[in-house]
């Protein structure tokens, strides 16, 4: 039997899909990554444990954005004392998104888990607002649990005190070794005190049970779409869906900002900058691109602008 849902798109690999559960009224989202998780970690020669957790980042970053009105970038940022030192994912609220991990390679081999390969740190959420003229608004909590998602968890549970549950799946296609991953968010806001709060609890642990039983390949896998699989775990309870978020692999960085950047640099540093013949080469930690300023173009960089 078809989902009883009115597609308002062709399913796609890499989208977020906003959902709620008719008789509970709880709030969810349903990320599902292809496409773009392999292009964000294409761009980097990351040891297999590190895509991992970067890919694990990313889906929760594209799931938690979702949940949020901002016009700017929403970005997740995690930062330790073991092997991974720093991880960042950021998602535009066009669903434009990028990642990038600093790691110490010698010392990947001797982690045997999250925990071990992020040690002790910090996780910040940060909505940035700024280019349109707003705030910049962060959060930041200690790394606990197990797992990034754990961490998240935490930071619900403390911070926002939004009861939220998450699973999550990140995997790679045995046949062609790309990256997959997907994950679905659930959120109650506090209930009424009386009779209402009974219920709510009864609601809230039955669709706990319903999430419960997705499974890798339902969360994760491109071979069914998010509208079926929310319709086989919640259709007893009734699931309405809202317009997807199309995301992709994006970043900002274009010639123009790596040339205001260094303008900003005095000649004396600029001479530093330079390679043996010359020219000096900036490379994006996110993207990998190279942008490369010949001796004619490093020789513009202060000269006089016309008006």
């Amino acid at each position: 039997m078809a989902p009883p849902m009115d597609r308002v798109e062709p399913f796609r690999s890499d989208l977020l899909r906003p959902f709620q559960l008719e008789r509970s009224g709880l709030r969810g989202r349903f990320v599902r990554l292809g496409r773009t998780l392999d292009q964000v970690l294409a761009a980097h020669a990351y040891p297999e444990p590190v895509s991992r957790l970067l890919g694990e980042l990313l889906v929760l970053a594209g799931g938690l954005a979702g949940g949020l009105k901002f016009d700017g970038m929403f970005s997740l940022q995690v930062r330790g004392d073991g092997p991974v030192g720093f991880m960042v994912a950021d998602c535009t609220n066009h669903g434009r998104m990028r990642g990038y991990a600093s790691f110490d390679a010698a010392a990947i081999g001797e982690a045997s888990g999250e925990r071990d390969l992020l040690g002790e740190g910090l996780l910040a959420l940060t909505v940035d607002q700024t280019r349109i003229g707003g705030e910049l608004q962060q959060g930041i909590v200690s790394l606990e649990g197990r797992t990034l998602t754990d961490a998240m968890l935490a930071y619900f549970r403390t911070s926002e005190q939004i009861r939220t549950a998450i699973k999550l799946a990140i995997g790679r296609d045995p046949r062609t070794g790309g990256w997959h991953g997907g994950a679905i968010i659930l959120q109650a806001l506090p209930a009424a005190p009386g009779a209402e709060e009974e219920a709510a609890r009864e609601a809230w642990q039955e669709a706990m049970l319903l999430l419960e039983t997705a499974t890798e390949a339902e969360l994760a896998g491109p071979e069914l779409d998010p509208d079926t699989v929310l319709y086989r775990l919640f259709h007893e309870t009734g699931v309405r869906v809202w317009d997807a978020l199309p995301l992709e692999a994006g970043c900002s960085c274009n010639e123009a900002r790596v040339r205001a950047m260094l303008e900003r640099f005095p000649p004396t540093t600029l001479a530093e900058m330079r390679l043996p013949d010359g020219r000096i080469e900036v490379t994006c930690q996110f993207c990998n691109r190279v942008y490369a300023f010949d001796e004619a173009a490093i020789a513009t960089l202060h000269a006089p602008r016309r008006h």
